[in-house]
């Protein structure tokens, strides 16, 4: 679809489809500013990590932010048959390559839930129950680590001897877990294009909402404080209805610098990725005022238009040479 864009009086003829593509992953010859260059950090500690066991945490932040896990009360059923345990995501049905991509290292099914246009990527068979439990066993950080504890219990009744691992403490910076988190429950949007002005103030922003209280009773609250310091941000509350979040919020370019270091360390899996690289650069771009060029402007509207429910094109490459694949 072709889409007439107006420049001091001329129509630019830009195909949408062709340039989005090209924005969010051809390498742009321009670099980051000095300044901004010395503001980003750096995770070369991690570079000798097992990179095989990256995955392990993404996923012990995926099931945390977005995941249930399905504990019997007994071992079994009041008829006599054995009762089993399952963890189960629901993914979005155009991140359905993601929860493929997971379920060849991790096993299990997935299952098409057409009324809602999602996936069910569902595990249950014992063997790979206690896969996942052993590969996320002292990597969970939320209020959600109680309900892990009973399925350990539950699974050491069933005959394996797991010893329960305590919260994790360990730096954000030191794994992909945040990434796992941010790709349950984080959101990417860009602000400020109501106005054609080429001085236009644009904010850029990582969105990530959490309930005040888990189901269990306990407070979000030291997590959500924990991910907010990272970020350098100041943690919101959120009232809605009566329904009470936590919210970090990247705003300054200090936070997002901080963000865009470390979700390139450890990247996203769903097609949050490509939402991601489009949202990275926009903020690139808008650093070296690149903005206040008419044609750039133009070309970061169309990044903005592309990103979240506005994709229409997913490009899957990161999954093959993901770091979580090696």
């Amino acid at each position: 679809m072709a889409i007439t864009v107006p420049v001091y009086g001329f129509d630019v003829l830009v195909i949408y489809s062709i340039l989005v593509n090209f924005l969010c992953f051809y390498n742009f010859s321009y670099s980051w500013s000095k300044k901004s260059n010395s503001s980003l950090r750096h995770y070369s500690d991690n570079k000798n990590k097992n990179q095989n066991k990256l995955i392990y945490w993404y996923l012990a932040g995926l099931i945390e932010g977005d995941g249930h896990l399905s504990v019997p009360k007994a071992l079994k059923s009041s008829s006599g048959i054995n009762t089993w345990a399952k963890i189960e995501i629901i993914f979005a049905l155009k991140d359905t390559p993601s929860a493929e991509f997971l379920k060849k290292i991790f096993g299990g099914n997935i299952f098409r839930i057409p009324e809602k246009n999602c996936v069910k990527w569902s595990i249950q068979d014992k063997k790979s129950v206690t896969f996942i439990v052993n590969c996320i066993n002292g990597k969970f950080r939320t209020p959600k680590y109680d309900t892990l504890c009973k399925l350990i219990d539950f699974l050491n009744e069933k005959g394996d001897n797991i010893q329960i691992l305590p919260l994790d403490t360990s730096p954000l910076d030191s794994n992909p877990w945040l990434a796992g988190f941010i790709d349950a429950d984080g959101s990417f949007s860009i602000k400020g294009f109501s106005s054609n002005n080429l001085r236009t103030y644009l904010g850029f922003q990582l969105y990530l909402a959490q309930r005040s209280i888990y189901l269990n009773g306990q407070s979000l609250e030291g997590l959500m404080q924990i991910i907010s310091n990272f970020f350098k941000s100041k943690l919101m509350n959120r009232d809605i209805r009566g329904f009470k979040q936590f919210v970090v919020n990247t705003s300054s370019k200090e936070s997002n610098l901080i963000l865009v270091d470390y979700l390139t360390t450890y990247p996203l899996i769903s097609s949050k990725y490509l939402d991601f690289k489009c949202w990275e650069k926009c903020l690139k771009m808008y650093i070296d005022k690149l903005h206040r060029d008419p044609v750039h402007l133009a070309q970061m509207k169309l990044l903005k238009e592309s990103m979240n429910t506005g994709r229409t094109e997913f490009n899957w490459s990161h999954l093959e040479n993901s770091i979580y694949a090696k």
